[in-house]
């Protein structure tokens, strides 16, 4: 039996809940014959009714959907009954012994919800700037650049913009002034501004937002102070006023989110620690929990 193709969005949503429901009827190792009703479908020993699946099939579902839905269940019902049917005859008794497996999965679930309900309810996450800067400089090392970051001001100004011209004038002027005015251009010309002035970007970042590449960013960002880019559209200026290099070590403010992450965790770790340590040692107290000597 093939898959019916289905012609709605409406259909192909309820086939994704019909699919989904599957493993409720799966379950069950067996579905044997009923006296009274007749079944729509058999796969090695096991039957289905129309009877276990009409609730499935939504109210304001149309005569011809809910007969494509149908016919999509009962194919998937019988694929599961087949694979399922190969498992139990190629697989050994030990593997076919799951009880385990599920009792493990309940204990990782259970112990998972209550971990995280207790982290939420009591993990204090407030870190003071000062054990982020004590990290830092304790594991500097650790954190060397992989790419170059920057610091400066990102212009797209129309091509067809009546100032444009005046703003790449400006844009190749130096000193404080300058800067200052070309900032100020740029925020009534340009169509987008991104300034990165006070935190560092990475320079490859800056790149995905202009045409074009630079063949070698640590040769460029020596030599050159600005970058400019046209495309069909647009005129592309960043004006880059610092910048480090890979192998440096990366600013301080630049890693600290990292470094927050990091101590977070870690402080995450110790607090789970702690309460599995206290969990146990109540219910030795209460003596819930016993070693039996031989």
């Amino acid at each position: 039996m093939c898959y019916p193709r289905l012609n709605s969005n409406t259909s192909l949503i309820n086939l994704i809940i019909l699919v989904i429901l599957i493993p409720v009827f799966t379950s069950c190792s067996s579905h044997p014959k009923r006296k009274n009703e007749n079944p729509i479908a058999r796969a090695y020993g096991n039957y289905l009714y129309k009877s276990d699946i009409q609730g499935l099939l939504p109210t304001e579902t149309t005569p011809e959907d809910s007969s494509r839905l149908v016919k999509s269940y009962i194919a998937l019902w019988m694929k599961k009954k087949a694979v399922v049917n190969k498992a139990e005859f190629n697989l050994t008794e030990a593997q076919k012994n799951i009880e385990n497996l599920l009792d493990e999965y309940r204990t990782s679930l259970l112990t998972y919800e209550y971990e995280k309900q207790m982290v939420e309810q009591k993990l204090d996450t407030v870190l003071s700037d000062s054990e982020v800067q004590t990290y830092y400089y304790q594991y500097k090392q650790n954190f060397l650049l992989q790419d170059p970051i920057i610091k400066g001001v990102y212009f797209r100004i129309l091509r067809s913009s009546s100032r444009l011209r005046e703003f790449r004038d400006l844009a190749h002027s130096y000193g404080d002034l300058a800067y200052k005015r070309l900032v100020d251009l740029g925020a009534q010309v340009a169509e987008y501004t991104e300034s990165f002035e006070e935190n560092w970007l990475s320079f490859p970042l800056l790149m995905q937002k202009m045409p074009g590449t630079v063949q070698d960013p640590k040769l460029f960002l020596q030599r050159y102070k600005y970058l400019e880019a046209e495309d069909d559209h647009y005129f592309h200026f960043a004006r880059i006023i610092d910048y480090k290099l890979p192998g440096e070590s990366a600013p301080l403010d630049f890693v600290t989110q990292e470094i927050r992450d990091v101590l977070l965790n870690k402080r995450k770790m110790d607090f789970l620690k702690q309460l599995e340590e206290s969990i146990y040692n109540e219910a030795v107290i209460q003596n819930d929990v016993e070693v039996y000597e031989k």
